[in-house]
């Protein structure tokens, strides 16, 4: 076969595999937890491919290993400092506060927008219940977090979304990852 029909039969085999790697949809949202007291800090971030906005996030802390709640009110479940939830900074849009009540252990953000590229960052005062803890009730420390489970709905606003979980690791971190539906 000469070269120029050789080449553009190669071409010909190779577009639509080059085609496909880059339409590759992904979703892809991460979760890191600091510790910072009196406020402890959560931010998460839409790496995602394009038209996979965050509908919902779910944080539930009762099978992290610090047995995790949150401490919203003076005198209440917590011990010593308390704070209620706050917005800190980003660029997604709540479709409202959530209902964070004393001694909860789980928090459900409802998002108006979460787009691809986008990140939501909050704070609030978050107590173990552990007897021995290495810094005491008020302070997560180490891998206290580890084992709270991440709930992330993506997917067009007005659809019923698709739902992915992941569990935080030792390092206070955790990723969902999956190809687009």
């Amino acid at each position: 076969m000469p070269a120029p029909k050789l080449l553009f039969a190669l071409l010909a085999a190779v577009s639509p595999l080059l085609v496909a790697a880059q339409s590759t949809c992904t979703v892809d949202v991460s979760f890191a937890f600091t510790e910072c007291a009196p406020r402890d800090r959560f931010e998460f971030r839409n790496a995602s491919s394009a038209g996979q906005p965050i509908q919902r996030l779910r944080l539930e802390l009762a099978r992290s290993a610090g047995r995790l709640y949150f401490d919203t009110e003076q005198g209440g479940a917590g011990v010593d400092v308390f704070q209620p939830f706050q917005v800190d900074s980003g660029d997604a849009r709540l479709a409202a506060d959530p209902a964070v009540k004393d001694g909860d252990d789980r928090v459900e953000l409802v998002f108006q927008r979460f787009e691809p590229g986008q990140r939501f960052q909050f704070s609030i005062d978050v107590d173990d219940r552990l007897g021995d803890s290495d810094m005491g009730p008020t302070r997560v420390s180490g891998r206290e977090m580890e084992g709270a489970v991440l709930t992330v709905v993506v997917g067009p606003a007005g659809s019923a979304g698709r739902e992915l979980q992941a569990r935080v690791d030792g390092a206070n971190r955790a990723r969902v990852q999956a190809p687009c539906a």
